[in-house]
């Protein structure tokens, strides 16, 4: 076991790496794996590691690959919206900047701008100096799509609904790890709220994307479902009973029919190390996220599932992301990875979000 905790160290060492200081000490070392790994059944901590250690390395993304991403990001923008040059581009392009101080784009920003001083010898003041044709919105993970909805709908507002359509200007959404659910839902959200079809005029780039969309259809036949998406169970039927009598709602709980995945997908298993390994490896971090929730005194968070935040109203396990960046976890990953209380310590302590 010891062999696989320095493999996985080598891999996420550079967790909150940014951050350490006398107020934060968390090192991604072995005492700090190790502490997290023996809170699971002794008989499944060895496999835990190993799956871990088998997904680590597409689900994790470190500072260098993620911002070399992104640099090559404005080369694609420039091919896809037909501009002779990254700086024509940049000239037309406003960045949106909606969130306050402290929140991760204004992070992004920062990084983009170095990007774009060390790239292209230009800078975010510079930008936006002829007739704005592009928004641009950058931000770490669109999971639910809700913050980006509300900011988008916020500029389209403040800049006149009709004066916006007519425009013609293209809304870019650039995230570091995108759920194609939600890419859908917020997609058609939009449109209705400003009851307009913005079709290509809003578009979706990504770092990493968690292959999460349940319809099962023409246009999404064999997702690869590359998150925590649990079989259907007696503990998995539990956990959604437990959801739906926690709390009282003055609304119907919904998407009951997506909370388990379909046996049938993927057709093959690309993600997990084994179609096997995958549920045993998900029903344990069912089991532990429950058993979390199961521990807190006071209940509050109407949207806290076992594998991670989802919307309230979703009558669901989690969202079950995967995904993890070098400066943060997101709250829509499993409990067992985040979660900071009730006895329970976290593999990626949690930043901006109430603990350290």
């Amino acid at each position: 076991m010891d062999e696989i905790i320095e493999k996985i160290i080598t891999i996420i060492k550079d967790y909150r790496k940014d951050d350490i200081s006398i107020f934060y000490r968390k090192k991604m070392d072995k005492a700090h794996i190790t502490k997290w790994i023996e809170q699971f059944d002794e008989d499944d901590r060895e496999f835990v590691l190993s799956e871990l250690l088998h997904l680590l390395p597409n689900s994790y993304l470190t500072k260098e690959n993620t911002l070399r991403i992104l640099g090559d990001e404005f080369e694609t923008l420039r091919k896809d919206f037909g501009y002779d040059s990254v700086s024509d581009f940049l000239d037309e392009t406003k960045f949106l900047d909606c969130q306050e101080n402290g929140k991760s784009q204004k992070v992004f920003l920062k990084f983009i701008d170095t990007i774009l001083q060390e790239k292209y010898n230009y800078t975010l003041k510079k930008c936006g100096t002829k007739e704005i044709k592009n928004w641009i919105y950058f931000d770490d993970v669109l999971a639910s799509g809700g913050t980006f909805r509300a900011d988008i709908l916020e500029e389209i507002k403040n800049y006149g609904n009709k004066k916006f359509i007519d425009s013609g200007i293209r809304i870019i959404a650039s995230f570091v790890i995108l759920h194609s659910w939600a890419t859908n839902n917020v997609s058609f959200s939009i449109d209705n709220a400003i009851e307009h079809k913005l079709g290509q005029r809003l578009k979706f780039y990504r770092v990493a994307k968690v292959e999460n969309n349940p319809y099962i259809n023409y246009y999404n036949s064999n997702p690869d479902f590359n998150h925590i998406y649990p079989i259907k169970s007696d503990l998995g039927e539990s956990v959604l009973e437990f959801v739906e009598n926690s709390f009282d709602r003055d609304y119907d709980l919904r998407n009951a029919q997506f909370a388990f995945r379909n046996p049938e997908y993927p057709k093959k298993e690309k993600f997990f190390s084994s179609p096997e390994n995958r549920i045993r490896y998900e029903n344990i971090l069912l089991k532990k996220g429950f058993e979390i929730i199961e521990s807190i005194d006071n209940l509050t968070a109407k949207s806290l599932r076992p594998l991670g935040m989802a919307p309230p109203s979703y009558k669901t396990l989690g969202t079950g992301s995967h995904f993890f960046t070098w400066r943060n976890i997101s709250n829509t990953c499993p409990l067992v990875f985040w979660w900071g209380a009730n006895d329970w310590y976290p593999l990626f302590p949690v930043k901006n979000r109430g603990m350290n």
